[in-house]
């Protein structure tokens, strides 16, 4: 038996409309390839009207963030899976459908290039439309691809079959244009790393808040899904906060606040301006660990904020989506035993409170995680990487999981 106020509700899935019939293997797997080239072939199309022969164009300051998205700076593919990101996780809040996500990410796809183009001053006015037009263009295109995806036409939904793939490029092209086979050597620990921890999950035995219950019901934490939110945003919130910085010392450089979030000056290497103090300096990476040596101050700076952002990201997150009932079942999975009440069983009245304590850890290894990559120079990045195994982890479990979805009140 399971007690009332442990609101145990099983319900079947609701999702999107998928093919009439089963979508045979080889037609999933073709479809899945023809995604892949569109990617790729995307992702080597130039952006008309970007002059990429001036010095240091071709190199990117913020390449570790676009690399997590599947992304490539001043190509069609320039955003990547992000506006699919974005937009999963907002209909997470707003407990859309899928109409709504598709929805809001056209609208991340036409408002984040316009956002971009702001600071490239050597555009016109017509060069900044066309430019925004063939980024949205190759953003939409993905969302389509990834709606198809996740309605049975794909061995995989479009985010993690994405960034996989765009790291595997990254990994493959600079295998053999640099040839740096120890930064390779890494990569692979790393991922080796990252794919270990998949499937472990925090036991929550949970019983009602009467003195003497006599039953508890036994579910667990999947690491995996409280992970998710750190990984994303923490990448995401450093883009925006150098891309605002950026303006803000365009605009009004000198101004003691504007120093404070950041002081920039103009790159000999790369096609713009880098952070040299401030808070968007002390949110970069040290480049190698003599770096880190030269400059311990930047070190552990860095450190704290990564550490503590992600851990702060991953408790906010579970705070705002605790009310859905499709985030917690994930959450939580949908294997429920009842056995008898043991000692150190949970009441339900201060489930929330665990669950949150779990959140806040797992964001803290997840900005280790981060910080290891980094350090070790791990190719690509290290946020891509445990992105597109978490997703892919994620996907399997989806495929393989049951009609059922058991929700609990947390």
């Amino acid at each position: 038996m399971v007690t009332s106020q442990l609101s145990i509700t099983i319900r079947a899935f609701a999702g999107g409309r998928g093919p009439a019939e089963a979508v045979p293997f080889q037609r999933k797997a073709a479809y899945t390839a023809g995604s892949l080239l569109v990617l790729l072939a995307g992702s080597q199309l130039p952006l008309y009207g970007i002059d990429n022969s001036r010095a240091g164009a071709a190199d990117d300051p913020l390449y570790w963030v676009h690399t997590a998205y599947a992304a490539n700076h001043r190509t069609a593919m320039s955003l990547g899976v992000y506006p699919l990101l974005m937009s999963e996780l907002s209909t997470h809040l707003l407990l859309g459908t899928g109409g709504l996500k598709k929805a809001l990410g056209v609208l991340f796809s036409a408002a984040i290039p316009v956002r971009d183009v702001l600071s490239a001053t050597y555009l016109g006015a017509g060069g900044a439309i066309l430019v925004v037009l063939q980024i949205s263009i190759g953003s939409v295109v993905l969302i389509y691809l990834d709606d198809a995806l996740r309605k049975g036409y794909g061995l995989l939904s479009g985010i993690p079959l994405f960034t996989a793939a765009n790291i595997c490029a990254t990994l493959f092209w600079r295998a053999f244009r640099d040839g740096a086979h120890g930064n390779l050597a890494a990569t692979f620990a790393f991922f080796l790393l990252v794919c270990g921890l998949q499937g472990l999950h925090v036991a929550l035995p949970l019983t009602d808040d009467a003195p003497a219950a006599r039953f508890q019901s036994n579910y667990s934490i999947s690491i995996s899904y409280l992970a998710y939110a750190p990984i994303i945003f923490q990448a995401t919130l450093v883009a925006c906060t150098y891309t605002f910085s950026e303006q803000l010392f365009t605009v009004f450089g000198g101004n003691k606040i504007v120093n404070l979030l950041g002081k920039w000056e103009r790159s000999k290497r790369f096609a713009g301006f880098i952070p040299v103090s401030g808070v968007a300096y002390y949110l970069t990476t040290p480049p190698t660990l003599a770096d880190a040596a030269r400059d311990p101050v930047h070190a552990c700076l860095y450190a704290a904020l990564l550490l503590m952002g992600c851990a702060l990201i991953s408790t906010a997150w579970f705070g705002l989506c605790r009310y859905s009932r499709r985030y917690v079942s994930r959450l939580v999975g949908e294997r429920v035993t009842v056995t008898p009440a043991r000692a150190g069983s949970i009441r339900l009245s201060r489930c929330k409170g665990r669950v949150a304590m779990v959140a806040f850890v797992v964001g803290l290894c997840v900005g280790a995680l981060t910080l290891l990559a980094g350090f070790m120079g791990v190719s690509g990045s290290g946020t891509g990487i445990m992105l597109a195994v978490t997703g892919i982890y994620s996907s399997c479990l989806d495929a393989r999981a049951s009609s059922g979805i058991h929700t609990i009140g947390l």
